[in-house]
């Protein structure tokens, strides 16, 4: 009896936790996939102030939807894979440093920057993508 107990009892708050931390990560990676492409758009452009600010506004949407899935990540998550939520923190920072070396370059006119930028970039979408990944599998688990 205690071992179907054991086995049947979830975790609480894990599978809704687990929904919306999901949810969360597909926005995430949504944004960050339109930063790549609103970036694409504005490189060697003549005209190119409104993909700026455009890009500027889905970095600033993208982070704040990342800290809130990191919020959500280590609160609701973290019971069940604490590796799934600490990565969603790792996330958030990451888009801070690229909000930042952002601006470097196009407020401080440090082009320098854009050699840092656009790698993080790549980091950035392979660990947003891995997330999205392990919290599918993470779910199908739960």
């Amino acid at each position: 009896m205690d071992a179907m107990t054991t086995a049947t009892t979830p975790t609480p708050a894990a599978p809704r936790g687990l929904r919306l931390f999901n949810a969360l990560v597909g926005v995430t990676t949504l944004g960050i996939f339109l930063q790549a492409i609103t970036a694409g758009e504005f490189v060697s452009q003549k005209d190119r102030g409104g993909w700026i600010a455009a890009h500027d506004v889905i970095a600033n949407v993208t982070i704040v939807v990342a800290v809130v899935t990191a919020v959500i990540g280590l609160v609701l998550v973290r019971a069940t894979d604490r590796i799934l939520a600490w990565s969603s923190l790792v996330l958030a920072v990451l888009l801070l440093l690229q909000l930042m070396t952002g601006h470097l370059i196009t407020d401080a006119k440090a082009d320098g920057w854009i050699g840092v930028h656009v790698p993080l970039a790549f980091v950035v979408i392979a660990l947003a993508v891995w997330l999205a990944v392990r919290g599918a599998m993470v779910r199908r688990r739960a």
